[in-house]
């Protein structure tokens, strides 16, 4: 019992560092996949006005605070939907109501994120100083990139004021609904409104997104609220891994469909995706991605078929193997926000 204690008194530190590691990651990916696809933010030393260096680099930045905001957003409304659920509907526990302060926390993180995004998006678009947006909102508050992420960033405070008294998995439950609804506007608004192939990689890359973000957040919620019961936990990772797996296929099936739409929009047709993905920095980006999603996949049958066993374990095999997944999947994270910004 004191041992079960004091392991639980030092969880919180564990995952300060594992989460700080996760932003480094994800951030160095950023910082690669950029510099790989020749998409960084640069100074144009003709241009007499314009957002700035700094403005253009906040840019991806706040793309990168927006989807690491997300994934524990999601993360702790799925631990208190699913992963911790004790009845359908019912009251929740002590794990279950800290997992929704968690998501109102990281809702209020999205919402700055979105709102800030929005912000910085209009001065690189409008390619204006942001303290002169307020002389053109009207052209702002028109741009459909803008709109998404106002859009977004109204949902998610709705999102984190709502949800921060929230004492029964039904009323989390609509904390989901309003979580998804609120990944949908910047997704179908990712990709440059000229290109023909538009409606079925952005109706794809939606769907993509919210698979994605279930999974990696997820097994964050599993890190987060998985150890603190260790009784409960083999029934908590079989809820998971239902999840997991759901979303690893959907993932997958999304994520070509939306590559391919891409890749013949950028190449003027389906016959020309295979150049493309070969010669474009989008499709060297896009391997990068697809060989961390593969490593995904055999991480997670491998701990599915072989470290099941040491859930217990106080070597903590199956959690080092955990650990080491979130480490690929912060890697993904900073790639997709990389591709994001590659034209």
């Amino acid at each position: 019992m004191t041992a079960t204690r004091s392991a639980r008194h030092r969880l919180p530190g564990r995952l300060v560092v594992g989460g700080a590691i996760a932003v480094v990651v994800a951030a160095a990916a950023l910082l690669i996949g950029l510099y790989a696809a020749n998409s960084e933010p640069t100074s144009n030393t003709l241009a007499l006005t314009g957002p700035g260096l700094l403005v253009s680099w906040l840019l991806p930045l706040f793309g990168l605070m927006s989807t690491l905001s997300t994934v524990g957003c999601a993360g702790a409304l799925l631990a208190a939907v699913v992963l911790l659920r004790t009845d359908d509907g019912g009251p929740l526990g002590q794990q279950g109501r800290r997992a929704i302060r968690d998501a109102s926390n990281s809702a209020a993180a999205w919402a700055f994120a979105a709102f800030a995004g929005a912000v910085v998006t209009a001065a690189v678009l409008l390619s204006s100083p942001v303290p002169l947006l307020r002389y053109s909102v009207d052209q702002a508050l028109g741009l459909p990139e803008v709109k998404a992420l106002l859009i977004t960033g109204i949902l998610v405070t709705a999102l984190a004021v709502g949800i921060r008294r929230a004492n029964s998995s039904s009323a989390a439950s609509l904390g989901v609904l309003v979580a998804v609804v609120a990944l949908i506007p910047p997704a179908v608004t990712a990709y440059p409104r000229n290109e023909s192939y538009v409606v079925l990689a952005g109706a794809a890359l939606v769907i993509h997104v919210i698979a994605a973000t279930t999974w990696i957040g997820g097994l964050a919620g599993l890190v987060r609220y998985g150890r603190a019961n260790r009784s409960g936990l083999p029934m908590v990772l079989a809820r998971f891994s239902q999840v997991a797996l759901a979303s690893s296929i959907i993932l997958l099936v999304s994520g070509v469909i939306s590559a391919v739409a891409r890749l013949a929009a950028a190449g003027g047709g389906f016959n020309s995706v295979l150049d493309v993905l070969t010669s474009d920095a989008y499709g060297g980006l896009l391997i990068a991605k697809t060989i961390l999603f593969i490593v995904l996949i055999i991480g997670g049958w491998f701990h599915r078929y072989h470290t099941i066993g040491n859930l217990t374990d106080t070597n903590g095999g199956f959690w080092r193997l955990v650990g080491g997944e979130l480490f690929v999947m912060a890697m993904a994270i900073g790639l997709s926000v990389a591709l994001s910004q590659t034209t």
